[in-house]
């Protein structure tokens, strides 16, 4: 009994004394949760649902997300920025995006005042965004012929979802940069899994488009709750330093640092997060479902890699602030090499595995042909690839992907718009593909390398 008391209490202690581990494994385990709500749900909204139906819901879905993403970068900035004041590191002691505050929790509790007050007013435009959004859905295009009160129920539920996630994504935020990682993302599996099984019963039980929406509404107030928990649990040095507020100035250097970050997601977005939409747009929603599931496999697989990347960000950037430039060197290097095999074989995967899966997923609707989904993993695996280097780019405090990104977003959707239309759904890996090649992946590969050069130079004046 002695030792299995001690073998529980090694495996209770591992994630703290393994952070960086914990937080990968926890972000597969995010996936695990994410696929598996998708095999959950998937099956019985194309096979309850009429096709135009389940059209809208993949849909609102992926529009769900854009919402979401009014984050508008400050939580990456939030999170590095964290990460950096907690090494001890001041925004006057390296170039880049930092802020000058004071070092340890004393700043960080000033930061985390300055952060519940920005994300309020991001949740109060969240609810700007999706009121436009659906009113301009309901007049234009093919996606929403006629607008019933269920269509119209169901999206501002999954509105009130959106906005509940903006608001426990600025807590998020500040938790990643803590290197709180691993409870997080075990968050976020959580909501997810809560989320489909409340949409799945929905669906089963009759209540079509308004119970679904209403059962994420639900799991985003349950995942707030949760978040805030965490966060007065496991952060206890912001209540005993929280007597100041950020110094004047604060907020407008964290936006100068944050919404070119933001820029890089918005516009990056439009390369996968509008492609469903426009789809259905473009076709009707009827089109929606095959080319939904294969994106939502293809992403899985390729976030799957990243959850190797992404937890060593804060990291990374901390141990930037401890001016260890030989250690960042190292652990670029490392991280780097490791997720392109995995990068890969995860494409690779993705094309040959995703048949099978839609042949369980789907009902009564065909998957994607042999050439659209081979164009889908190819656009993947060099997304994929590029954007690691982009990572390490972006936690080391400089941010050069705005134009790029903006230019590469911009060119996605002109030529969505003007290929689909000729060509059906294979317009969309091709005008993904060309923008990127055009305009971003080289970028991210440039600069990267840049970023790897300095640190080797720097961390030689160390040895």
């Amino acid at each position: 009994m002695r030792r299995l008391y001690s073998v529980i209490g090694r495996l209770v202690s591992w994630p703290a004394l393994h952070p960086a581990r914990a937080g990968a494994l926890a972000g597969w385990g995010q996936q695990i949760a994410s696929l598996g709500s998708a095999v959950l749900l998937i099956p019985l909204v194309t096979a309850y649902l009429l096709p135009d139906e389940a059209g809208i819901w993949f849909v609102f879905q992926t529009l769900l997300g854009m919402v979401t993403m009014l984050d508008l970068g400050f939580g990456f900035a939030l999170s590095r920025q964290v990460a950096f004041t907690l090494g001890g590191g001041s925004g006057d002691e390296q170039k880049g995006d930092f802020l000058q505050l004071a070092p340890g929790w004393d700043g960080l509790a000033q930061l985390f005042k300055l952060t519940r007050q920005l994300y309020r007013l991001l949740a109060l435009g969240g609810v700007f965004v999706a009121l436009a959004i659906f009113e301009v859905l309901a007049n234009f295009g093919h996606l929403l012929p006629v607008v019933t009160t269920e269509v119209r129920i169901c999206w501002y539920a999954l509105t009130v979802a959106a906005v509940l996630l903006i608001l426990a994504g600025g807590q998020t935020s500040f938790l990643n940069g803590l290197g709180l990682v691993y409870q997080t993302r075990i968050l976020a599996a959580a909501y997810q899994v809560l989320a489909a099984a409340g949409a799945a019963a929905a669906v089963w039980w009759g209540w079509g488009l308004p119970g679904m929406g209403l059962s994420f509404a639900v799991a985003a107030a349950l995942h707030y709750i949760s978040v805030g928990w965490v966060r007065a649990k496991f952060a206890t040095g912001l209540q005993l330093h929280g007597g100041t507020s950020a110094p004047k100035g604060a907020l407008k250097a964290l936006a100068k640092a944050a919404l070119p970050v933001g820029g890089v997601n918005a516009f990056g977005s439009l390369i996968y997060t509008v492609q469903t939409p426009l789809l259905g747009f473009l076709l009707g929603p009827e089109k929606v479902a095959p080319f939904y599931l294969a994106q939502k496999i293809g992403l899985a697989f390729n976030l799957a890699v990243m959850h190797t990347v992404s937890p060593q960000m804060p990291f990374f950037t901390r141990t930037l602030g401890q001016r260890d430039f030989f250690g960042g060197l190292q652990m670029m290097q490392k991280i780097l090499w490791q997720t392109a095999l995995l990068q890969i074989v995860a494409s690779l995967a993705f094309y040959f595995l995703s048949p099978a899966m839609a042949s369980i997923l789907l009902q009564r609707t065909d998957y994607l042909p042999s050439g659209v989904l081979a164009l889908l993993a190819l656009d993947f695996c060099l997304a994929g690839l590029s954007v690691n280097w982009a990572w390490f780019v972006l936690a080391s405090g400089r941010n050069p992907f705005v134009i790029p990104t903006v230019i590469t977003g911009i060119l996605t959707v002109a030529l969505t718009v003007l290929l689909v239309p000729h060509m059906g759904v294979v317009g969309i890996p091709v005008s993904a593909l060309i923008a990127n090649l055009a305009a971003n992946h080289w970028f991210n590969f440039l600069k990267g390398f840049q970023l790897l050069s300095w640190l080797r130079r720097a961390g030689a004046t160390q040895q």
